[in-house]
This record gives structure tokens, C-alpha cells and sequence, in this order.
């Protein structure tokens, strides 16, 4: 059924599907009325209604058999196209850490390798002609390219691993991609499901024969669910072809133009850096109680922070944190992120090992103002980072938003409709320069209310003033930004 199915609109294919089982319908009802006579017309009688109920149930099992089979291989193959893209994705970011040649001819190749899908490839995917015997010429000549290099750095080093792995995930997510493509549903299985249906359809002429009316309504409410199902089934015969088709657009997305491929990464790397600055955010206030603790030699380290921060990043973001060239703008922002939050932690560590001091004043917002505040001096000239809040709840005037994050604050996360969570981001200026950023909202959470919750005016433990806040208000912001190139 699928070849025929391809070729029509949806709508045309329901009007075929529905016609055609109406007319078997009307056949079989007029055929059964006329031979419904003298002791025919008795014999069929005969027919107990009990039988309906067992043939309904098998047609049922027999609609959920294919279609379960139908659903399976749509997921297989866009769970595919998706590892694919991811894949590909990941080889365009990491690009970064060969800057240059190197980069320019890696992204290339990608590029070229998605063209080639998009316009050659899909419509063989959709005829079921795509095969695995040839190896995509792009991404060979991109292992080869990448495995040419000669590492400068332990940088390069896990860049060039991590790109030869996804190149080989992104091989294998296409032969899973071709291998959905040839799917269907094959004809034993349409001609077991149609057959059942006629079955029925003829019982239940059969249990209705002395009553044309009964029968004629009994048979076209049942032959519409048989329309139905086999429409759904057709429809989502093939993957990548009909009504249904899973498209390319997953890949499209990945490099279709420079500018597109560099906002991308700009967004990814954005990205990280936020995330690992809420992660090792998040190690200090799960360690605020070991921190006040009155005793000395407390395992609160640099090392030890740095290490649950990333453990923590790669949890959110699901990968590890990149490995990037240090030499790269990529890799010299990560780096100067991660040496900020190694020198805020050393800095305090006579601090937190005060054996004569309880609580130390070293809380989650004073750890992230200093690393952002630090990360900005080392790359200023590349991004920023900044701990920021609402303007009536700040209390460090260094943290006050600029005229662009209170116009997010004010515009977008206090709006009603605004989804909690979702973050902000866009290309506009900062410091008279074009630049990529972004606003992550902040919400209170328990352990925020003992400084900021209620009674408002009251003094919390760092003597300053409670704003009043109550759990799951908005109580500030991350605010990153890239310059662009």
C-alpha cells in the first residue's frame, strides 16, 4: 500500500481509503441481503452475535500490531536524523579548537556533506533507494582531515578524539537512518488486517440479515473505524515519505551559511559558560554548611569545587564539559572561567578553614559575583558574566542591571505569560559593540529565603536587608555576553 499512498495527497488518500471501504462495505451488505433468503436467510441467523465482540478484539490487536510497528520505526529514524544532527554539531563546535585552515576546511565539509543529504540524499530516503555501500565522501575526507593534525596542545588533543568520535557517531546515525528508510509495512501484514475487517463485516451482515436498516448501520459505523485505521497506518507507512515524512531540517539547521554556523556556536558556548558558573554556584551552596562549620582543613577546595562543578555541568548540558583548544576563543573563555573560579576558591580558602569563625560570609551570589567579576577582567575583551537582579533587590551596586537586562527583567520574565525558566537571548550591542546575549531568570529557592524572604526590613545573617521575597519569586538574574566577530 505504501508506493500508491506516497503518490497522493492526504487528502486524496483519505478520499480513496474511505471510498474503497465503503464500497467493499456496500458490496457485502447488498451481496449478503440477496442471498438472504428462504433458508440461507435462516442459516444466517444462526449466527450468534457472540461471534462480533471476538472479531472486533482481533482486528483491534491486529491495528495495534502495525501500528506499533509503524511508530517504532518513525522514532528509529528520527531518533537517527536528531543523533545525526547532534553529531555534526558537535564536530562544528569543536572545529574551534583548529583555528584557521584546519577550522575553515572542517566546516566546509560538514556544510557540503549536509547539501548533499538534503538535496540528493532525502529523495532517495523517500523512494527507498538510499544506500550504505558508499561512504559519504565529506565526512571521510573530514577524519582523514582531522586525523592529519598534529595536536599543539592537551587542548587539541581531546578536541581531535572527541571530533573523530562524533564523525563516527554521525556515520553510524546515517546507516540507522537508511536502514529506517527501507521500512514499511509489508503485504501479509495489510492483507491480514483487511481480511479480519471483511470478516467482520460479513458476521455482522450475517447477525443483522432480517433487518437491512440495522445491518447497513451496524456495517458503516464499523467500516469508518476500519477507514480510519488504515488511513493512520498509511500515512505513517514510510519515515521519510507521505504525509508524515520526517525532513532534513534537523540537519539544515547545523551550518546552512557561515553566519548561521557562528551563532550557533556562539549560542553553545554561551551556554557553557553559564551553566558551569550556576553548577559551581550550586557545589557552594551545597557546601554552605560544611563552609560556616567552625573547624579547620574542610575539603571545600578549589580542586574539589571545580570537580562537582563539572559533574554537575555535565548533568544539565548531558555531555562533559568541552575540552577546547586554550588557544581558541571558545577555549579561552572556558579556561578564564574555570581559573576565576580556582582563584575566587583560593582566595577564600583562609576563610573557610577559620576554625575560630562560624558563619563566613562566603555565600553562593558573593562566590558568583567574584567569579564573574574575575572571568570579565581576564576576557573582557571577548564576553562577560554577571550575576544581576531585579533593580528594587539589589543590594551590590556592581550588580545592577544595565538599561538592556532591565528591559528583559521588566519586559519578559515579570510578564505574565512569560514561562518560568525559559531564558532570553539575542544580538544586540554592549559597549558600543554587536554582541550575543543572554539573560538566565533566577528564582528564590529555600536556602535563598534565610537572607532575602521575610519579614521584609527584618536584618538577615549577613546583616543586610531582607527584600520579603518568598519561594519560587523572581529574585535575579545570569546575565553572559559574547562579542561577536
Amino acid at each position: 500500500m505504501g508506493d500508491w499512498a506516497e503518490r497522493l495527497s492526504v487528502t486524496w488518500l483519505t478520499v480513496a481509503v474511505f471510498a474503497a471501504t465503503y464500497v467493499v462495505t456496500a458490496v457485502i451488505h447488498l451481496v449478503v441481503t440477496r442471498l438472504a433468503v428462504g433458508d440461507r436467510a435462516r442459516a444466517f441467523k444462526t449466527v450468534s452475535a457472540g461471534l462480533l465482540p471476538p472479531l472486533g478484539i482481533l482486528f483491534g490487536l491486529f491495528v495495534a500490531f502495525i501500528a506499533a510497528q509503524v511508530w517504532s520505526e518513525i522514532d528509529r529514524a528520527n531518533s537517527a536524523v536528531n543523533n545525526e544532527a547532534s553529531a555534526l554539531s558537535r564536530v562544528v563546535f569543536l572545529a574551534a579548537s583548529f583555528p584557521g585552515e584546519p577550522e575553515t576546511r572542517l566546516r566546509g565539509l560538514i556544510r557540503r556533506h549536509i547539501d548533499n543529504v538534503a538535496e540528493v540524499e532525502w529523495p532517495m530516503l523517500a523512494r527507498r533507494k538510499a544506500t550504505l555501500k558508499i561512504t559519504p565522501h565529506e565526512l571521510g575526507e573530514a577524519l582523514q582531515l582531522i586525523l592529519a593534525e598534529t595536536p599543539q596542545s592537551a587542548g587539541q588533543t581531546t578536541a581531535q578524539r572527541e571530533i573523530v568520535t562524533a564523525l563516527q557517531q554521525a556515520l553510524d546515525a546515517r546507516r540507522q537512518r537508511i536502514v529506517a528508510s527501507r521500512s514499511q509495512v509489508n503485504p501479509v501484514k495489510w492483507a491480514a488486517l483487511l481480511v479480519q475487517a471483511i470478516c467482520t463485516l460479513v458476521a455482522i451482515a450475517f447477525v443483522h440479515g432480517d433487518n437491512r436498516l440495522a445491518s447497513a448501520l451496524s456495517m458503516g459505523i464499523f467500516s469508518t473505524g476500519v477507514a480510519v485505521s488504515v488511513l493512520l497506518i498509511a500515512t505513517h507507512d514510510r519515515p521519510f515519505a507521505g504525509f508524515a515524512a520526517i525532513g532534513p531540517s534537523p540537519l539544515l539547521q547545523i551550518l546552512p551559511e557561515e553566519a548561521i554556523a557562528q551563532k550557533e556556536i556562539d549560542h553553545s558556548i554561551i551556554l557553557d559558560l553559564t551553566t558551569l558558573l550556576r553548577s559551581a554556584r550550586q557545589v557552594i551552596s551545597d557546601q554552605q554548611g560544611l563552609i560556616d562549620e567552625a573547624k579547620a582543613g574542610k575539603d571545600v577546595t578549589a580542586d574539589a569545587v571545580i570537580a562537582a562543578a563539572e559533574a554537575n555541568y555535565a548533568v544539565d548540558r548531558g555531555h562533559p564539559l568541552p575540552a577546547l583548544d586554550p588557544t581558541s576563543r571558545e577555549g579561552r573563555m572556558l579556561r578564564a572561567e574555570l581559573d576565576a573560579i580556582e582563584a575566587v576558591m583560593n582566595q577564600a580558602q583562609p576563610l573557610i578553614n577559620d576554625p575560630n569563625r562560624g558563619f563566613k560570609g562566603f555565600l553562593p551570589a558573593v562566590f558568583t559575583y567574584r567569579v564573574a567579576a574575575l572571568f570579565t577582567r581576564k576576557v573582557g575583551e571577548l564576553g562577560y558574566l554577571k550575576l544581576t537582579a531585579p533593580q528594587e533587590v539589589v543590594r551590590n551596586l556592581a550588580n545592577a542591571p544595565d538599561s538592556w537586562e532591565d528591559a528583559v527583567i521588566k519586559g519578559k520574565f515579570a510578564a505574565p505569560g512569560w514561562k518560568k525558566g525559559d531564558f532570553f537571548a539575542e544580538e544586540t550591542s554592549l559597549n558600543g559593540r554587536p554582541a550575543y546575549r543572554l539573560l538566565i531568570p533566577e528564582y528564590y529557592e529555600p536556602s535563598c529565603l534565610s537572607c532575602h524572604g521575610e519579614p521584609k526590613g527584618a536584618t538577615d545573617i549577613s546583616s543586610g536587608t531582607k527584600e520579603g521575597g518568598k519561594l519560587g519569586e523572581l529574585g535575579g538574574a545570569i546575565s553572559a555576553a559574547i562579542y561577536l566577530k
